[in-house]
């Protein structure tokens, strides 16, 4: 009976500190080297769960280090590429499990390297690879000019097919970004945010064994 009391309990403290987390912490963190100025995150539920669609759009700036020190291009996204990851939880609700029960898989994980093109003063990146079991493509423009001390302004356009993002039915979902030496918030982790995420159903297509009826 003690035990299962001990139990009850720490269900109900976990639960009740979840719930107050996301008041707790700021999921944007001021010490962050990567900076989400916007964004717009959509998620297309199919079946089977493996052909889900991950679309979002977003605005990143990056400070690098102190007074915009971009570490050789380590804080450059378009030249070294960006570590995009997403989850279900909150980002206070996922440091939370993380430090009682282990950290959980994030629901989409990809690095993406871009190739560089530039055409006169204007440089964008082009990616596409295999991820899980689909695909990730994505585009990075640069903005005209680089604010000053910073290491540049992106806009990232990204999709991911043939994922499984079965896990994700509710908003806030928290977006995880990293620049290539690991240090998105200024530390050794990803700079996480909280996002709102537009959740639907895929369109289902009509069988091809149905046939119309002639009508004479």
């Amino acid at each position: 009976m003690g035990q299962w009391v001990r139990v009850t309990l720490m269900g109900a403290f976990v639960s009740a500190l979840l719930g107050l987390l996301p008041y707790a912490i700021s999921p944007a963190n001021a010490q962050n080297e990567i900076h989400l100025n916007s964004s717009n995150v959509q998620v297309v539920h199919n079946t089977p769960a493996s052909t889900d669609v991950l679309n979002m759009s977003l605005n990143v700036t990056s400070d690098g280090d102190f007074l915009g020190d971009c570490e050789g291009g380590a804080d450059d996204l378009l030249e070294t590429g960006v570590h995009v990851s997403v989850s279900q939880f909150s980002c206070g609700a996922y440091a939370v499990i993380c430090g009682l029960f282990g950290c959980p898989t994030f629901d989409f994980d990809a690095q993406v390297n871009y190739i560089e093109h530039d055409i006169g003063s204007f440089s964008y990146g082009t990616s596409f690879g295999p991820n899980a079991a689909g695909n990730v493509s994505s585009k990075i423009v640069a903005a005209a000019t680089t604010p000053i001390f910073t290491c540049g302004t992106w806009t990232i356009n990204l999709q991911g097919t043939g994922q499984n993002l079965s896990g994700i039915t509710g908003t806030p979902v928290s977006l995880w970004l990293n620049d290539s030496d690991g240090d998105g918030d200024n530390d050794v982790s990803p700079a996480c945010f909280d996002v709102t995420a537009n959740i639907g159903n895929g369109i289902v297509k009509p069988h091809h064994g149905v046939h119309k009826t002639r009508h004479r």
